[in-house]
C-alpha cells in the first residue's frame, strides 16, 4: 500500500478539538482520561486527567496562540478554584486536590511562552501541523518542556564604546588600559518609533 502524507490546513476550531482528544495520550501520558471536552470558560478548554490524578488542562486555538496562552492560563487560575468541585464529579482525580497542568496548543509558539515556561513547571506549549495521511487527518504535536530566555552565553554581545567623559576620575598610569563603558547599540529610527508608540 502506497503511504501519501500532505500537510493540511485547519479551518474548523471543532476539528483541531477532536484531533487532539484522539491525541489525548500523547499530551497528558499513557491510561489519561477525558474529562471535559468543553470546559465553559474563553477558548472551551479540554480537561483531561493523567494516571496519577493531575489535572491536565489543554488550551487550543487554530491560528492566535497568544489567545491560547492568555486563555489557558486565565482557565488554569478557574481551574485551581473549582479543585475542590472537580474531585467530587470526576474519579480519575483521585481525589488529591493536585494543581492543574496546562499544555497551550498552537500553529506557532506563543509569544511569551519562554516567560511563563520559566516561571511555571506545569506549563507545556505545543506547536501542531496536521498532516493527511492516506485521506485520514491526524495531528503531529510537538511539545517544548525546555525553552529558555537568552542568557549570558546565548545574548548578542554588547558593543564596546570608549566612554566620553568619565564619571570617576581617571585611573592612575600604572591601572592598564583606559576603562570603557559597555552600551547597547543605539536604536534605529524605526525602533524608535516602534518604543514610542509604546
Amino acid at each position: 500500500m502506497k503511504l501519501t502524507i500532505r500537510e493540511t490546513v485547519l479551518t474548523d476550531h471543532e476539528v483541531l478539538r477532536a484531533l487532539i482528544i484522539d491525541a489525548a495520550d500523547e499530551l497528558a501520558g499513557d491510561n489519561c482520561s477525558i474529562l471535559e471536552v468543553k470546559l465553559p470558560w474563553d477558548g472551551s478548554p479540554i480537561l483531561l486527567a493523567d494516571a496519577e490524578g493531575h489535572p491536565v488542562l489543554v488550551s487550543l486555538e487554530i491560528n492566535n496562540s497568544q489567545t491560547a496562552l492568555i486563555n489557558g492560563l486565565i482557565a488554569s487560575e478557574q481551574l485551581a478554584a473549582a479543585i475542590p468541585w472537580l474531585n467530587q464529579i470526576h474519579e480519575a482525580l483521585l481525589h488529591r486536590q493536585l494543581p492543574p497542568k496546562l499544555v497551550v496548543i498552537s500553529r506557532e509558539m506563543p509569544p511569551g511562552a519562554a516567560n511563563v515556561l520559566n516561571s511555571c513547571a506545569g506549563f507545556t506549549p505545543c506547536t501542531y501541523r496536521a498532516l493527511n495521511v492516506n485521506g485520514d487527518t491526524g495531528l503531529w504535536l510537538e511539545s517544548f518542556k525546555e525553552m529558555s530566555l537568552p542568557t549570558a552565553a546565548t545574548a548578542p554581545p554588547l558593543q564596546e564604546y570608549p566612554e566620553e567623559t568619565p564619571a570617576q576620575p581617571e585611573p592612575a598610569p600604572d591601572a592598564g588600559e583606559k576603562s570603557k563603558v559597555f552600551m547597547l547599540p543605539p536604536l534605529s529610527e524605526e525602533e524608535k518609533n516602534y518604543f514610542q508608540q509604546l
